[in-house]
């Protein structure tokens, strides 16, 4: 079976449990929409854990890119005493990452040992922004928040990162008539007032970000295959 989820932000029990719920196997295939990192306190765990999963398939998010930009500043930074020096540039990086929750995955990857942090890190260098998939007689584009600037005439691989990466949908965005679009980043609750924490659907969108890491909220899963719904 093939599924998809996203945001997962530091969530390390509720990813398990999600695992476990669907009976995860070798057979099967979970594509991850992004930010498994930031708010919660496990999201370099879970990426660990990823990582040695080669049917894992996980899709740059935008609290990812803010890892890649912020670590090496923030490591290059560290003095002989163990201070930290950093340039304005550099602290208003740290500033951005850390305001969107960044601190907690901080303290995270610190605990890892080197080989367990070139491990992730490789692993987030690898991510792509969008993938392409056909299950049955679907054709579905994964991307992680949406595609800014739409042309159905446009190809996925002209779209900047920040185009995919920090865009948000209003809920009747359409963009392919034949494809269905599946995005987490903005979550459901945000599409409208007293929206429930439940996967989204509309025509040929599906919004599966149920805010996963705020109060009230849910890990949602999509199975490709059939379009159950399944709820951590």
């Amino acid at each position: 079976m093939v599924y998809a989820v996203s945001d997962i932000h530091g969530c390390y029990d509720k990813y398990i449990d999600l695992l476990r719920k669907i009976s995860f196997g070798p057979h099967d295939t979970l594509y991850v929409l992004g930010d498994v990192i930031d708010r919660g306190p496990d999201g370099f765990k879970i990426l660990l854990d990823m990582a040695q999963r080669p049917n894992v398939i996980n899709l740059l998010g935008n609290h990812e890119a803010m890892a890649i930009d912020t670590l090496p500043r923030m490591l290059r930074s560290v003095r002989p005493d163990g201070g930290v020096e950093l340039s304005e540039k550099d602290a208003k990086a740290v500033e951005r990452w850390f305001y969107n929750g960044g601190e907690l995955s901080l303290a995270d990857f610190l605990w890892l040992n080197k080989d367990q942090m070139q491990t992730v890190w490789s692993y987030l260098l690898k991510m792509p922004l969008y993938q392409e998939v056909n299950v049955g007689d679907r054709q579905f584009v994964l991307v992680h928040g949406g595609l800014e600037n739409f042309s159905p005439s446009r190809p996925l691989e002209n779209y900047t990162p920040d185009e995919i990466l920090w865009c948000r949908p209003e809920s009747d965005t359409v963009y392919y008539k034949d494809k269905i679009v599946i995005f987490g980043h903005t979550p459901v609750q945000f599409l409208g007032p007293d929206t429930p924490a439940k996967i989204y659907r509309r025509g040929s969108l599906i919004d599966i970000d149920c805010g996963c890491a705020f109060p009230g909220g849910r890990l949602g899963c999509l199975c490709l295959d059939t379009l159950e719904e399944i709820y951590i």
